[in-house]
């Protein structure tokens, strides 16, 4: 540092300001995908640098707000297939007003294998066609199915993001079959590689017939995962409710109020993924963000 910024820094702040600026340099940066939500008033604020804190080992650098481009998926699980109703229909609203910029995937979870219909295109037609109800399945695994469709995603945009509809349950970890992971597994995956997960959830046909321990334990991995990785899960009862309309509205506003941050950590001595803290100044502020960033040098 020459002697000119070093005055500098004595004038303004007793080192202070030289200090941080140090420490920044010296630091690993990463960047995160937040949103600002209004559950209540559906108004969310506009997000500012010092609407946040910094934390002891990590620094927000910058704040940036993300209007262009981003891939979205759409994940289905066969298996959930009790009676879908208008929702099919929603979907392909929620489709249709999707910003031009948005490109668009489809895949379905067939047997708790992935099948990929579509890779993201911005021609939205290709998913309007290609969306359909759950046409039954038998219950698998559709963390493996949601950590594969992840492995597969080429890197290329800076926002990344899946609706799964699913139950979430996993009869593959409970000892009748073999298993590839579990809803750990698919979470780790999403935060390696930057990617926010929203989720409906919708029952298998024979729901009543299933081990309630099991329907709540699916509902739970499916708060687990969205909400740490910056997304939402939606749910009211065990059964299926009349309408996803709400949720998809939600979603919708959720995409488009988020920002890219920058963070500055402390100097790590190897990649990997590091808990990220994004703290609001203002308690009443609502922000969603993943809990786990990737720092250092590229996973893929």
């Amino acid at each position: 540092m020459s002697i000119r910024i070093i005055a500098a820094c004595v004038a303004l702040s007793g080192f202070s300001i030289c200090a941080q600026a140090a420490d920044l340099k010296s630091g690993v940066e990463a960047k995160v995908v937040v949103t600002v939500a209004d559950h209540m008033n559906h108004k969310p604020p506009v997000l500012k640098r010092g609407d946040l804190a910094d934390g002891a080992s990590m620094r927000i650098a910058n704040v940036a707000p993300l209007y262009g481009d981003k891939e979205l998926y759409i994940l289905i699980d066969d298996a959930a297939n009790y009676d879908f109703g208008t929702k099919l229909q929603e979907l392909r609203g929620f489709v249709d007003t999707q910003p031009a910029s948005t490109a668009l995937g489809l895949a379905f979870i067939r047997d708790g294998e992935l099948k990929v219909v579509q890779t993201p295109a911005k021609d939205h037609q290709l998913v309007v066609r290609g969306l359909r109800a759950p046409a039954g399945s038998k219950t698998g695994n559709p963390w493996c199915a949601l950590a594969g469709l992840i492995a597969s995603w080429p890197a290329g945009v800076e926002r990344r993001e899946v609706l799964m509809i699913t139950s979430g349950i996993d009869k593959t970890t409970d000892g009748t079959a073999p298993s590839c992971g579990n809803a750990d597994t698919a979470l780790a995956a999403a935060e390696r590689a930057g990617v926010s997960i929203y989720a409906i959830y919708h029952p298998v046909a024979d729901y009543a017939k299933e081990e309630w321990r099991r329907v709540d334990n699916g509902v739970v991995e499916l708060s687990h995962v969205c909400y740490e990785t910056g997304g939402e899960a939606y749910f009211v009862t065990h059964s299926a409710v009349e309408t996803i309309t709400p949720f998809l509205d939600d979603i919708a506003e959720h995409l488009n109020n988020q920002y890219r941050l920058t963070v500055v950590f402390d100097a790590a001595p190897e990649p990997g993924l590091r808990d990220v803290y994004i703290h609001p100044v203002s308690p009443d502020l609502e922000l969603m963000a993943p809990t786990k960033v990737w720092v250092g040098s590229p996973e893929r």
